[in-house]
């Protein structure tokens, strides 16, 4: 390719992650069998078109977990590859009992017990930023 012609690149993909705090403790989920990358992350999805960040968080946990939820404000963004993750303050319903809806588990990991084992790249600078600054008054 010469230097005046365009590069195409693949568009970025806006990402959702809900920051589910319960006890001490944030919701996980793990990848389902055929949507890799494998690993646990904040549970969320893609935003589609048209969407804001909130309503596809709401959109997202509704599909994969069966709850309804109350987005609150985004507490990091972080870039890996196209994909830009962004991570939301969430509550749910303290009636809400969130379950895999597309096969994946989920988990409620400890914010001081350590990194959680298999936990996917994209969301590992959130959780060491999160307890580094679990406070409070931020979280």
């Amino acid at each position: 390719m010469g230097p005046n012609e365009n590069r195409t690149s693949s568009p970025r993909v806006d990402v959702v992650a809900a920051v589910v705090r319960q006890n001490g403790k944030v919701l996980l989920a793990d990848r389902p069998s055929g949507k890799p990358p494998y690993g646990w992350e904040f549970p969320g999805g893609k935003r589609e078109p048209g969407e804001t960040l909130n309503e596809a968080l709401k959109r997202e946990l509704q599909e994969e977990l069966g709850v309804d939820s109350l987005p609150l404000d985004l507490l990091y963004v972080t870039d890996v590859g196209r994909i830009r993750l962004h991570f939301i303050r969430t509550l749910l319903p303290q009636s809400a009992v969130p379950q895999g809806r597309e096969g994946q588990s989920l988990r409620w990991a400890d914010l001081h017990g350590g990194i959680p084992k298999d936990l996917l790249s994209g969301d590992l600078d959130f959780w060491k930023f999160l307890t580094f600054f679990e406070t409070e008054t931020i979280f």
